[in-house]
């Protein structure tokens, strides 16, 4: 459940298996503070925290590390129940040799696969355009990726349902739907 120093194990993301773990890394923190990140062996949510990379050349890991300082950026009892993985992927793409941000996901009202700008698409996704319904979006372990025919980065996002948290109070479920876009607003 957890690893030293009480740090819940799923929160020191394995980057071995990256042929660029460096790049991995960098391009997270373009988005470190901006998405939640989801514990689930804890069950909480992290609005504010930071990232290192640790370990040797070979065995490379990234530790997200809550600030706990900000008690009111810390939200629990999270069920895992109410996180679901989405088809929205954003990833970096040349485009007339200036790199761009661009957010891919199943549009709802084709059910193909739709590729946007990043400003663009997340405000398609906030407005409900991809999967089914408008989400609140957060990353949790395994959602750092690389594409596997380059060492390029992705990030998969995750929803949470604020209706399936029952055992919080309608305040602290607005709370999370609004802090899930609070950040992003400077990416849109």
């Amino acid at each position: 459940m957890t690893g030293r120093a009480n740090q819940p194990r799923d929160l020191v993301w394995d980057l071995e298996d990256f042929r660029s773990p460096d790049n991995a890394m960098r391009f997270f923190n373009l988005f470190k503070n901006s998405f939640m990140v989801y514990s689930s062996s804890v069950e909480k949510l992290y609005c504010a925290y930071s990232s290192q990379l640790t370990g040797p050349m070979d065995r490379k890991r990234m530790v997200v590390l809550p600030d706990f300082n900000q008690f009111e950026s810390i939200f629990s009892r999270i069920n895992a129940t109410a996180v679901s993985e989405t088809s929205i992927v954003i990833y970096p793409k040349v485009i007339q040799g200036k790199t761009r941000l661009l957010l891919s996901g199943h549009a709802k009202p084709a059910g193909t696969i739709e590729t946007l700008p990043l400003k663009q698409g997340l405000k398609a996704l906030k407005m409900g355009y991809f999967d089914q319904n408008p989400i609140s979006p957060a990353l949790m372990l395994g959602d750092l990726r690389e594409f596997p025919e380059k060492p390029l980065p992705y990030l998969r996002l995750h929803s949470i349902n604020c209706a399936q948290l029952t055992s919080l109070s309608d305040f602290e479920r607005r709370d999370i739907s609004k802090g899930a876009w609070a950040k992003l607003v400077n990416f849109m």
